[in-house]
């Protein structure tokens, strides 16, 4: 669960008492937005039926979307209380024609012709699903189609007019919701806005510091701000640091009590392996060219990432980086410059993007962001960058070490 949801759950639950409205969670990958969602879902939704999932793909449409909730809705009924099912779609122009057929949702999307058929369907799940039900639709992003979103903007806004009793938690990337859902305002005042930020400094280590003490494991203040600085901020790396960190513990053939940089490395070994491809990829391609010296220069890259980086911080972290390594000559700015320009093309992975202002970059996955440094960190590089030396007051600084796991490479096992 992202760690600041007590005040997001209580707005969530006051939105969905009000007749007609609904929930939209929206951030940057990886800043918990589903969590929150199920966590929502799970309390809202009455103990009489499970709540609804849908997760959104590039092809989604609102007909797909709703059939599938249909499917859903009649799916569970129908396997757990079959004559109850009869009984209720008795009538029920749209669901009992999906019982009475055994169609797919697929088929079925088809037989929905317009919005209104879709309400039609709604209210029917709303009537046969549980006492009060509830729709989880994630990664609204995903859809591609423009004239998707329209429909979908106009759906919002017809299930407030029309007080349709189903409530809806959606999810979606973006930095404001108009990214995601265009001009619509009249759908947008239909919604009760949740916007995620990534976790606070103390946010980060709190998780850890009290999901170690759980197991009666103390995690020391050096150690834990360095776990907090390597997550940037993001709720999914830090779960994954301390699971893995956890197991480390776990399987040692000794009982301890306190965790050591030992076990800390060792984890953030494991952690590198468990990532996904879709930020591991982008980082291989980057850093394997022909010139062997692009994997400091990716590093250099997470100087600063809240507003964007500029060339001249990237190459003073770069500088900082070189010195703590062994034996890897120091690129001059042109030529660091020209590397930095490389990482724009899809052939170098396309990792960043040009920001707003001459000489500023971007990540295009922001996400990256934190792979890159468990990356760096992993091979004993330190990076504090500016921000961090901001907020943390009297910041332990480690020594950093020349025994990296990596030494300059990609870990084996990724790709």
């Amino acid at each position: 669960m992202h760690y600041a949801t007590t005040d997001q759950l209580k707005r969530i639950e006051k939105a969905l008492y009000a007749p007609g409205r609904n929930v939209f969670i929206f951030g940057e990958r990886g800043v918990g937005k589903t969590s929150l969602a199920a966590t929502a879902a799970n309390q809202w939704q009455s103990s009489d039926s499970e709540y609804i999932d849908i997760s959104c793909a590039p092809d989604s449409t609102v007909k797909s979307i709703v059939a599938n909730i249909a499917s859903q809705a009649i799916g569970f009924k129908w396997s757990s209380q079959t004559k109850t099912v009869e009984r209720a779609t008795f009538g029920f122009k749209w669901l009992s024609y999906s019982l009475g057929s055994e169609i797919s949702p697929t088929d079925f999307s088809e037989k929905i012709k317009s919005i209104g058929d879709a309400l039609e369907v709604l209210k029917e799940v709303e009537a046969v699903h549980s006492e009060t039900p509830v729709v989880v639709v994630d990664e609204v992003d995903r859809i591609e189609s423009e004239k998707e979103i329209d429909f979908l903007a106009d759906l919002l806004k017809q299930l407030g007019d029309k007080r349709v009793n189903l409530k809806f938690i959606f999810t979606g990337v973006g930095s404001t919701l108009n990214e995601i859902l265009g001009a619509h305002r009249s759908a947008i005042r239909q919604l009760e806005t949740i916007e995620l930020p990534r976790l606070s400094w103390d946010a980060r280590w709190d998780i850890a510091i009290k999901a170690l003490s759980e197991f009666g494991l103390e995690i020391p203040r050096s150690i834990y701000i360095r776990l907090a600085a390597v997550s940037d901020g993001y709720p999914y790396y830090v779960h994954l640091l301390v699971e893995k960190l956890l197991w480390v513990i776990f399987e040692k053939d000794s009982y301890k009590k306190v965790v050591d940089w030992d076990d800390y490395f060792e984890a953030l070994d494991h952690a590198i392996h468990g990532i996904t491809a879709e930020l591991a990829r982008p980082y291989e391609q980057a850093i394997n060219q022909r010139s062997q010296d692009y994997e400091p220069v990716v590093w250099s890259t997470s100087a600063d990432i809240w507003q964007g980086a500029y060339l001249s911080d990237m190459y003073n972290l770069y500088k900082s980086i070189i010195a703590q390594l062994e034996d890897e000559p120091l690129l001059p700015y042109q030529k660091y410059s020209t590397r930095v320009r490389n990482l724009l093309k899809p052939e170098n992975g396309a990792i960043l993007i040009k920001g707003a202002k001459q000489g500023n970059y971007t990540y295009k996955e922001k996400m990256i962001r934190g792979y890159i440094r468990m990356q760096a960190e992993a091979n004993r590089v330190e990076i504090i960058d500016k921000e961090a030396e901001a907020t943390i007051k009297n910041y332990v600084r480690v020594p950093a070490k020349n025994t990296g796991y990596f030494k300059s490479k990609p870990p084996k096992g990724l790709g």
